[in-house]
């Protein structure tokens, strides 16, 4: 594949594409609908730095045990399972939010929060800090921001993981990266590509990677919901 223009000056000298991404899996699906899938991530665990726990948009309304085996063989793994909280772009209120993420912690014994639909502009900052600083307070060891797009660098402070991109592989093609991305480790990004053809998943690994970014999860899923299952054809054991 012959890549397209990239901001060079994102880039720094010693970046390259040999360095593979970890994945971030937003595992969006049930371990009795899908138990193969749930078999996979754990023989997979090597590779997962983190796992996003959404069983209902959020915590749901009772604890469900059936994903209870599952989450800890992860775990114990060593895998860092999250626990996915909607923020809706700063609107909803920070009893919610934080009331959600002790359900998380206390039914499904998550280490960390995925803060999902973040702004990327300055209006916020303040309440995502104090989100952040709350979460830890409550136990969180990892406290993602999913933007969905690059933010700005204000962002990077309070987040230890941000998602800078969430769309289709079409538009990951042609995207870009700021300048201020050079500034920061690239452990510190995910990006989150779906509806990927499958001759294209190796690309786009290397592609992430030269845009310098530590974690990814690449589907070939597409729709509302393209994390409802892991991807049909496996990732290329030799991107790791």
């Amino acid at each position: 594949m012959i890549f397209p223009d990239l901001d060079d000056s994102a880039l720094s000298p010693q970046d390259d594409s040999s360095s593979s991404p970890q994945l971030v899996v937003p595992a969006y699906f049930h371990p009795e609908v899908r138990p193969q899938e749930w078999a996979s991530l754990a023989e997979h665990a090597a590779h997962i730095r983190v796992l996003v726990h959404n069983p209902g948009t959020g915590p749901g309304e009772v604890r469900d045990e059936s994903f209870i085996g599952p989450l800890g063989q992860l775990s114990a793994a060593g895998v860092t399972v999250v626990g996915y909280v909607d923020t809706n772009y700063g609107q909803r209120p920070t009893a919610e939010i934080l009331d959600e993420f002790e359900l998380h912690v206390a039914w499904y014994g998550v280490s960390g929060v995925f803060f999902d639909r973040v702004p990327t502009g300055p209006a916020h900052v303040a309440h995502y800090a104090r989100l952040s600083r709350q979460t830890r307070q409550l136990g969180a060891c990892v406290v993602a921001f999913n933007h969905g797009a690059y933010p700005i660098e204000d962002y990077a402070e309070h987040g230890d993981l941000l998602g800078t991109f969430e769309g289709t592989w079409d538009t990951y093609v042609g995207a870009t990266v700021p300048r201020w991305q050079r500034s920061r480790p690239a452990a510190q990004f995910f990006h989150l590509i779906y509806s990927v053809p499958h001759p294209c998943f190796s690309d786009a690994f290397m592609l992430v990677a030269r845009r310098r970014t530590g974690s990814v999860y690449v589907t070939d899923h597409g729709g509302l919901n393209p994390w409802d299952r892991l991807p049909d054809c496996e990732y290329d054991p030799q991107l790791y």
